[in-house]
């Protein structure tokens, strides 16, 4: 598995320059690459922005990680997730 600290660093630069919570799961995903999962998703953002585990269970039903059922629009994963993205 990829660096989870390095790409936490990545996601923190990215967010300081303007990236929303959709552009920073993207990068996530085309970072980890092949490694991309729940786990790596929740490891690299609680790393990155210190998000609560029960935030980040629920941000995982973002339709865009196709990780089961439960999907989220985009709107509602970046409203998730707001509150650490804001700092």
């Amino acid at each position: 598995m990829k660096d989870l600290e390095g790409i936490a660093s990545e996601l923190q630069r990215a967010h300081l320059e303007g990236k929303g919570a959709v552009e920073l799961a993207n990068l996530c995903r085309e970072k980890l690459g092949a490694g991309f999962g729940v786990i790596s998703f929740i490891a690299t953002f609680r790393i990155a922005f210190d998000i609560p585990l029960p935030a980040l269970q629920r941000a995982q039903a973002w339709h865009g990680f196709e990780f089961g059922e439960g999907r989220i629009s985009d709107d509602e994963f970046s409203t998730i997730l707001a509150p650490w993205l804001m700092k």
